[in-house]
């Protein structure tokens, strides 16, 4: 799979177009980070405490990709 990104928080891959936000949880302030297929389909990463800690989660996994050969650059 082949990565870019082409616009702020927009990606495009060798078949899909996706959008990302990070989105906070009213009822106890942490945030995750939720991958649109389209307006109606989505999936959601994991909870984190912060912002900070949920863009240093996504460094690592694009690292991880990146090492393997299969994202070119972010």
């Amino acid at each position: 799979m082949i990565i870019i990104e082409v616009k702020k928080n927009k990606f495009v891959n060798i078949d899909n177009m996706f959008k990302m936000d990070i989105i906070r949880k009213d009822d106890n302030n942490k945030v995750y980070w939720r991958f649109y297929a389209t307006d109606e389909t989505f999936c959601s990463s994991r909870e984190f405490s912060d912002e900070q800690e949920a863009h240093s989660w996504l460094s690592m996994q694009i690292a991880r990709a990146q090492g393997s050969g299969e994202i070119i650059s972010l």
